[in-house]
C-alpha cells in the first residue's frame, strides 16, 4: 500500500513510500548530512537510490544536476512519482538499471556519489532464508544484486579524478571497506562511527573518500543518535530538517 508523508522537518518536501517495501531511515538522512554542501559540485549520483530520499533532501542544498539509479522496477516508479510530486523533473534524474552497468559509458562523469548499499552478505548456510523474506527487502539489505566491493569499483569509474565518494556502511566492515578503497585508489579523508547511544559500541560509519585524493584520514568525533532515554540528540534532530 502506497502512503504519502512529509519528510520529516523539511519544508514543503514529500515522499511516496509502499508498506511493502524498504523504506527510507534514518541511514539515508545521516549519510546526506555528513556532506558539507558546495557549489563546485556539478553532478551528483546516488547509488540504489530506492525512493529517491537521498535525492530529494540533496536538492534542498544544491543547483546541481542530481541523478540517481535504481535496479528494483517498483521502487523506481515510487521514485520517479517522488520527484514528480515535488515539481523537481528539471534537476533530478532517476534511471532504473544495474550499477555495474549504468556507469559503463559514464567514465569520470560525477562529481559527488553517495551511497547507501545493501549492508549484509548473502550467508547461503543461515538459518535464515532469505527466500522468505520480500524481494524487496533481500535486495534492499543484502548483496544480492551487487557487491561492495563492485560498488567501490563502480564508483572508481563513474567518478571523476578527484570526485568525492560517500558511504554509510556497517562499522563492524570497516577494515574490509579501507582495504577495497585503497585497492582502487581513493584517498579516505574522513571517517565517523554512529553509536546508538553513549557507552554502546558503534553501529555504522560514515566514511568519505577522494578518487586519486591526496591520503591523510581525520577521525571525526563520534556520533550518538539517541539520549539515554531513547530520544534522538540534539545533533541528529537538527539534521531532520533544513
Amino acid at each position: 500500500m502506497k502512503i504519502i508523508n512529509n519528510i520529516l522537518n523539511f519544508k514543503e518536501l514529500k515522499i511516496i513510500q509502499d508498506t511493502e517495501m524498504f523504506n527510507y531511515c534514518i541511514d539515508s538522512i545521516l549519510l546526506t548530512k555528513f556532506w558539507k554542501p558546495s557549489k563546485k559540485y556539478k553532478n551528483i549520483l546516488d547509488f540504489g537510490t530506492n525512493n529517491a530520499i537521498i535525492p530529494l533532501i540533496l536538492s534542498r542544498y544544491t543547483n546541481a544536476k542530481i541523478s540517481g539509479v535504481e535496479i528494483q522496477r517498483q521502487a523506481y516508479e515510487i521514485a520517479k512519482e517522488n520527484i514528480k510530486i515535488n515539481n523537481l523533473s528539471d534537476k533530478i534524474f532517476i534511471y532504473c538499471n544495474d550499477i555495474k552497468k549504468f556507469i559503463l559509458n559514464k567514465n569520470n562523469e560525477y562529481d559527488l556519489i553517495f551511497c547507501n548499499p545493501p549492508f549484509f552478505k548473502i550467508n547461503l548456510n543461515s538459518s535464515n532464508n532469505l527466500n522468505t523474506r520480500s524481494k524487496f527487502l533481500i535486495s534492499a539489505r543484502h548483496e544480492k544484486d551487487i557487491t561492495l566491493s563492485e560498488i567501490i569499483e563502480s564508483a572508481k569509474i563513474a567518478l571523476k579524478n578527484g570526485g568525492k565518494f560517500l558511504l554509510i556502511h556497517l562499522s563492524e566492515r570497516v577494515e574490509e571497506i579501507i582495504i577495497l578503497l585503497n585497492k582502487n585508489n581513493f584517498a579516505i579523508k574522513k571517517i565517523r562511527f554512529i553509536y546508538s547511544k553513549k557507552g554502546q559500541a558503534a553501529k555504522k560509519v560514515l566514511i568519505e573518500s577522494i578518487n586519486d585524493g591526496n591520503k591523510g584520514t581525520k577521525i571525526l568525533d563520534p556520533l550518538y543518535v539517541h539520549n539515554e532515554d531513547g530520544t534522538y540528540t540534539e545533533e541528529v534532530l537538527k539534521m531532520f530538517g533544513d
